[in-house]
């Protein structure tokens, strides 16, 4: 955490005396996980236990955002763990967040879903570099089909950090194809394609 170690603490001092078991003290738990350097990786562990536990004590009373600081914690885990080589870890914290993350799209009911939709493609791209790294390349390969299908409401949009993670996974989906000797599904990349041209065409 470097020169922000003082910072956290006063911080946190101040949030648990308030509620030490209170939404706020887990994001603060999470945003330390978060900002601890791949060689503090035990330390970070120990942080992103404790935002787990405080988001799960949450979840009867305030379900969305538990879910929703669940999600992210599990997610920034996994991208430790990737970091790490920990590709089991990474896997397993990965799927937790792919899973959380599609019962919040699933539910986003009456509300564009931009976001969730986003923090969506986000797992899932950390679960195919973890399967990747863990040698699962079949599943890898089915993961980014899968990643490219949800952000592929983006395409042609103008949303630049969709349209960056989208093309990333649609580079990912191709070489992992070519990896397992499977052609890239056409019925996927070409209405892509033709967002993609369209809202170039229209643009001139």
């Amino acid at each position: 955490m470097g020169d922000k170690s003082d910072e956290y603490a006063l911080r946190l001092s101040y949030l648990e005396q308030t509620d030490a078991n209170s939404l706020a003290v887990a994001r603060l738990y999470l945003e330390m996980a978060s900002n601890q350097t791949p060689d503090d990786r035990d330390q970070a562990l120990i942080l992103f236990d404790k935002a787990d536990a405080i988001f799960a004590r949450h979840l009867p009373t305030a379900r969305d955002a538990a879910i929703a600081g669940l999600a992210l914690s599990l997610n920034n885990r996994s991208a430790l763990e990737i970091e790490a080589e920990q590709w089991d870890w990474a896997v397993d914290a990965a799927s937790q967040a792919v899973e959380l993350r599609r019962d919040r799209l699933r539910n986003c009911i009456g509300r564009k879903d931009d976001v969730e939709r986003l923090d969506l493609g986000y797992s899932i791209a950390a679960l195919v570099l973890a399967l990747r790294g863990a040698g699962n390349i079949d599943l890898a390969r089915d993961a980014a089909g899968e990643g490219v299908k949800v952000l592929g409401t983006f395409a042609g949009q103008g949303n630049q950090e969709a349209f960056i993670l989208l093309t990333r996974l649609i580079c990912i989906y191709a070489d992992l194809c070519t990896s397992t000797d499977q052609l890239p599904d056409a019925g996927l990349l070409l209405p892509l394609a033709k967002a993609f041209y369209s809202s170039r065409k229209d643009r001139k």
